[in-house]
């Protein structure tokens, strides 16, 4: 049997299908790129998660041992919501990387691959034997994403660190502070997001310019500049005058009366965002402040915020989201998560679909938000383990030709 027809056959999914809401995306030249993940934190699953939901086909190394994600808050009946919002789509395989037998088994899903998705510390690939240069000799058109704290080749490249390092040392943690002058945290992990997406961006991009150079590239993206590129507005103004943006109140977005969160009457908040001077005025008369259209707005003006904040205490928020509807001023609720899960947009742009598990039924998941897809089926492979003899044997192989395919306990791979 060809060697890519044994490739093809050890990552068939061996699983549970649902048949939740929507339909699975037609082919596509998408649906023919093939990815190895062996992301092991937030960033990298992300990316391949986007990937997949993208159209490529995904393919998740893990190790023998559970890691971290699936031991991760909210779990359920031993299962971890956490990771399995994140793998959707993906066919999984749990090899011991330390293993000749395991390392070969990559070599020969690479020759295979068009993306590898990897998140550990620089070297660490290079040290298994899969590193971009080994596995760019086996096949050169590979795109290999590396995505890590510092970058691959910097003077901190080995240092460690988390979301809160880098928004920290990136200085988007000092833009915004509580009322006792601390930084305030913010309540998404920004850099994890920020360099997910931007390892998809650089993927796609790569993936097209393969088309014109056939040959493949190694990313290296670092969380550092991930979450610094957020501030990239605020970095002109601070190269140019030389200023912190706070100091210089240039900081975007800056609180503002008109650009703000206000209490409500039962303790719930709006924001109000009506900058422009149309949007100021048609916000002061639905408050019934007519009186306050001419106010020229300052971030200094904290009259006017005082003001504002006891007019809006009079009502309850869905009283003023009664009287804000359909005004067209820039003014809304402050949702809970839930009921932004319920927001008529999050149903009709078709943002939610299941995926059904074995242990935990159907599992809510939000799709990747920029790609128009017909979904009818959302994978969660939680299948049983499985022995590599039985399903080399299945397919006719000898001893011999199972041979580079089986460990020590003669099971180099398992779901």
């Amino acid at each position: 049997m060809p060697e890519s027809e044994i490739i093809s056959a050890l990552i068939r999914p061996l699983d549970l299908r649902l048949a939740p809401n929507r339909k699975h995306p037609v082919t596509t030249t998408l649906s023919k790129i093939r990815v190895l993940d062996f992301a092991h934190l937030l960033p990298g699953e992300l990316c391949s998660t986007i990937l997949s939901d993208m159209g490529m086909q995904v393919t998740r190394i893990e190790p023998l041992e559970p890691g971290l994600g699936k031991r991760l808050p909210p779990v359920v009946d031993g299962e971890s919501l956490y990771y399995w919002s994140l793998h959707r789509n993906k066919k999984r395989l749990a090899i011991d990387l330390k293993k000749p037998q395991g390392v070969k088994l990559i070599h020969n899903l690479a020759e295979h691959t068009d993306v590898v998705v990897e998140n550990f510390r620089p070297e660490v690939m290079d040290r298994l034997g899969i590193g971009y240069e080994q596995l760019s000799k086996i096949n050169p058109r590979l795109i290999f994403l590396s995505i890590s704290g510092y970058g691959q080749k910097t003077q901190w490249s080995q240092r460690p660190g988390h979301d809160l390092n880098f928004v920290a040392e990136s200085g988007v943690l000092n833009q915004h502070k509580n009322p006792d002058g601390s930084p305030t945290l913010p309540g998404i992990l920004i850099s994890d997001y920020m360099s997910a997406l931007y390892g998809a961006l650089a993927v796609s991009t790569h993936l097209m310019e393969r088309e014109t150079t056939g040959k493949g590239k190694h990313i290296d993206i670092s969380m550092f500049e991930c979450s610094l590129s957020t501030l990239s507005i605020l970095a002109t103004g601070t190269l140019y005058t030389g200023m912190d943006p706070v100091d210089a109140g240039f900081n975007y977005p800056d609180e503002m009366p008109n650009y703000n969160v206000y209490r409500c009457k039962d303790d719930r908040y709006l924001a109000v965002a009506s900058l422009e001077r149309p949007f100021w005025e048609k916000f002061c008369s639905l408050i019934g402040r007519v009186d306050l259209q001419p106010r020229t707005v300052k971030p200094s003006d904290k009259g006017l915020k005082e003001t504002i904040a006891k007019e809006i205490e009079k009502k309850t928020l869905a009283e003023w989201t009664e009287v804000f509807a359909g005004s067209d001023c820039c003014v809304s609720p402050v949702n809970t998560l839930q009921e932004a899960l319920s927001h008529p947009l999050t149903r009709e742009k078709k943002l939610l679909v299941n995926a059904s598990h074995t242990t935990l039924g159907d599992i809510p998941q939000m799709i990747t938000p920029v790609f128009n897809r017909n979904v009818d089926e959302v994978v969660a492979r939680d299948h049983a383990s499985y022995d590599v003899r039985t399903i080399l044997s299945e397919l006719g192989l000898t001893d011999e030709e199972m041979s580079p395919f089986l460990g020590e306990h003669e099971a180099v791979a398992a779901p």
